[in-house]
């Protein structure tokens, strides 16, 4: 397998992806601004969020991947999971279409503090919970694309919930912006079912389809959920972190809006690169593991390493100095304020200093899930939980909604650390000496750059634009040389 060419089309697909994600909310905040309907909106598309992350594309891909390869890629056991996985899945739904009321004040209480707002979003809330069946069974069934080494098309279904979004934001101009909360929630739920029936259709026309059956409890499902729920609760941590952030925030008018954008430019160098790597590397590292062929998997891990944080370093600098005039640019239109823009341009700031952290992190927790250790990685979710957790509450009365930025960098580098010790320690990762001296020279020629560009005058998108290209331009061919032929 090509891990370089699979890695970079995975980037460009989710890259295709955050590009209409951005289109999409330019949008919302066009038309809801940062204000009562957004923070309702998110703060209700965050529970089908959690569930997807929990159930399909965290816990659930990590642990069957690297068993799905062990047993020779067995379709009984596929179906056995995914028929497993969808009677949990309409369980859960009924579940929380009962009990949304009190899941809605759990995660927002501060919503009851406006009239109507905390009502409003439990509709919504039941309404868009519908999109967990489907977005968690595609989730699954992209794992099973990935395994055998098929991601482009898995990788692409995030494009067409964007593109439905923006379809329907686009049609408020005709219907009215008094029916558009409704609108984007009943437009969730059918991207929902579009993506699964599309990936369902592609592994079947693949001949190594999948079929609901009546599922059967056996050893293999039994080691499964016993790794599951162990994983879980380290992908739970990490959703609670997020989840006891909104709560914090909810205290502070439009600071749920304002973390969101925060969080949407964080996450699209991220999810451009390092989720497009861990997505790669489970596959290959748990099939070098099966080998035994740790040479195969040192040389994938520093390579990725190497070439990723070439890459998100640049885009860490370029946030922390572009932050302003990007939110400015792309988002202060209609309803959107200015005070709005100097918000979220503040928690880019504080926040973007995570990346590195969170990038190497994701090398080495898929390398323990590759090496089907569960445990380790709920040990440091728990500590990191606390470390964000403790940070929040401590400074919330003192910086406000900027605590959350604060306690994420802060967690996410004690669990960056703690993983990389495990990792060093069990000889699972062995980092050389090219990849660190390549990082602290990635870093240099990103911030001489970077102070060069912030004494540019940026005033419209076109200069915005040609700023980050000649960033680009000049650094990444110094970059690539340096890397590639000067550093041995």
């Amino acid at each position: 397998m090509k891990i370089g060419r699979n890695i970079f089309g995975v980037g460009a697909m989710t890259g295709i992806s955050r590009i209409f994600g951005f289109i999409r909310d330019m949008l919302i905040a066009r038309f809801m601004g940062a204000g009562r309907l957004s923070d309702i909106f998110f703060a209700a598309f965050k529970l089908p969020n959690l569930f997807r992350d929990l159930l399909g594309e965290g816990a659930l891909s990590a642990i069957f991947i690297p068993m799905y390869t062990d047993m020779k890629k067995d379709k009984s056991f596929a179906e056995n999971v995914f028929s497993w996985l969808m009677i949990i899945l309409l369980g859960l739904t009924i579940l929380f279409e009962i009990v949304m009321p009190l899941v809605v004040w759990a995660l927002a209480p501060g919503f009851s503090e406006e009239p109507g707002k905390l009502q409003l979003t439990i509709l919504i809330s039941r309404i868009m919970f519908f999109y967990v069946i489907f977005i968690c069974g595609s989730a699954f069934l992209s794992a099973v694309l990935n395994a055998h080494n098929r991601f482009l098309l898995a990788a692409f279904m995030p494009v067409m919930l964007n593109i439905m979004l923006i379809a329907a934001l686009a049609g408020s101009l005709w219907y009215g912006n008094q029916y558009i909360i409704y609108v984007i929630a009943a437009t969730v739920v059918l991207s929902g079912i579009i993506q699964f029936f599309t990936l369902w259709g592609r592994i079947r026309h693949k001949n190594f389809g999948l079929r609901l059956i009546v599922p059967h409890w056996n050893k293999q499902i039994k080691d499964l959920f016993k790794r599951f729920c162990v994983s879980l609760v380290g992908s739970g941590f990490y959703q609670i972190t997020i989840i006891v952030g909104t709560l914090v925030a909810s205290w502070q008018s439009g600071a749920v809006s304002w973390l969101y954008y925060s969080d949407r430019m964080i996450q699209l160098p991220f999810a451009m690169i390092g989720l497009a790597v861990g997505t790669v590397l489970i596959s290959s590292i748990s099939k070098a593991l099966a080998e035994k062929n740790m040479r195969s998997v040192y040389l994938q891990q520093n390579s990725s390493m190497r070439r990723s944080l070439m890459l998100i370093i640049p885009c860490m600098v370029g946030l922390f100095v572009l932050a302003e005039p990007i939110i400015r640019i792309l988002f202060q239109h209609g309803e959107w304020s200015a005070e709005s823009t100097q918000a979220v341009a503040i928690a880019i700031k504080i926040q973007c200093l995570v990346l590195p952290a969170m990038l190497i992190s994701q090398i080495y927790s898929k390398t323990l899930y590759a090496s089907q250790d569960v445990n380790t990685p709920v040990r440091t979710s728990m500590i990191s939980l606390g470390v964000a957790t403790i940070v929040y509450l401590a400074l919330f009365r003192f910086i406000g909604y900027l605590s959350i930025p604060v306690g994420v960098v802060i967690s996410g580098y004690v669990k960056n650390y703690l993983l990389g010790h495990v990792c060093r320690k069990r000889e699972l990762v062995k980092t050389d000496k090219k990849t660190i001296f390549s990082t602290f020279v990635f870093m240099a020629i990103s911030v001489v750059l970077g102070i060069f560009i912030s004494n540019i005058n940026i005033t419209s998108v076109w200069v915005l634009g040609m700023v980050i290209a000649l960033f680009g331009i000049i650094y990444l061919p110094i970059a690539f040389i340096i890397d590639r032929f000067i550093i041995k």
